[in-house]
């Protein structure tokens, strides 16, 4: 469905914005109501599509404000004095003239540069904000209508978005913090088979950014009960894992853990299980 692209093109405080995401919310309601099979794919693929065109973007996006495009070295004042065409009987004269210029331009150039890279880098914050936000909406649309294991898979192969999160502003990783405590709620689904790598890979991707953003600090992102219910969630996960591989989750959770300011998510009980189990198997 083109309309779901559109969601990546137009502002979000456009009242457009609204409109679309509205259009393409009723649109895949009427197909999931008609039931035909041909229409629930139509949902299917079309969330899915759209669910990785934006995370590639958020990816992207993230990734620019860590290092803004744009080369500044070749400034205009050095085109302009290379293109006078002074006689070499001028040359000395122009050293020092020329020393004295580029020490003038070169604050001008620093203050130029850095008012332009904020103002980039302010316009991309703009535009991860929004993409995280329809990011979140699409997680939420594709456990309606879509397949949210599709979601999973993706999610547990987002490693340059998982490192990119840790630095990104509040309002970007509380929404990256909700996609994920959303997906992570899915694992312990009953009716829904979960490869174990794909599990293994979502907590060793995301476990440490619970760790590290800024949830509830500038704003709740989470509720009590439902860090509860996540902790609760991760160590069931992490108990129907190999010993191998609980010894990696919970030596990573332990190494973010113990540094971060914050005390969630607290998986002591897991930690202490497994090494409870390790005890005995050297017994």
């Amino acid at each position: 469905m083109q309309v779901l692209a559109l969601l990546n093109e137009i502002p979000a405080s456009s009242r457009k914005f609204q409109f679309t995401m509205a259009m393409a919310d009723k649109i895949m309601e009427d197909n999931a109501r008609n039931g035909h099979w041909a229409l629930l794919l139509v949902n299917r693929t079309a969330l899915a599509s759209s669910f990785a065109r934006t995370s590639a973007l958020l990816h992207r996006c993230l990734k620019s404000q860590t290092s803004p495009s744009g080369d500044y070295s070749d400034s205009w004042h050095m085109r302009a004095i290379n293109a006078v065409p002074f006689s070499s009987c001028m040359a000395s004269y122009m050293k020092v003239i020329t020393m004295c210029f580029n020490t003038a331009i070169s604050w001008f150039d620093t203050a130029t540069v850095r008012y332009q890279r904020r103002d980039y880098t302010g316009d991309q914050e703009i535009m991860a904000e929004k993409l995280a936000q329809v990011l979140l909406w699409l997680t939420n649309k594709l456990s309606c209508y879509g397949d949210v294991n599709e979601a999973l898979v993706q999610w547990s192969f987002a490693s340059g978005l998982a490192s990119l999160s840790l630095t990104a502003s509040p309002r970007v990783q509380g929404s990256i913090v909700e996609i994920s405590a959303f997906l992570f709620g899915e694992l312990t689904r009953k009716d829904m088979e979960i490869d174990r790598q794909v599990k293994f890979r979502l907590l060793v991707l995301w476990v440490p950014l619970f760790c590290h953003a800024s949830n509830g600090h500038a704003y709740p992102v989470l509720t009590s009960f439902q860090k509860a219910e996540m902790e609760r969630t991760m160590d069931e996960v992490i108990s129907s894992l190999p010993p191998r591989d609980q010894e990696v989750l919970l030596t990573h959770w332990l190494e973010n853990y113990a540094v971060s300011i914050s005390d969630w998510p607290n998986l002591g009980l897991a930690y202490d299980r497994w090494c409870r189990f390790t005890r005995e198997s050297i017994a």
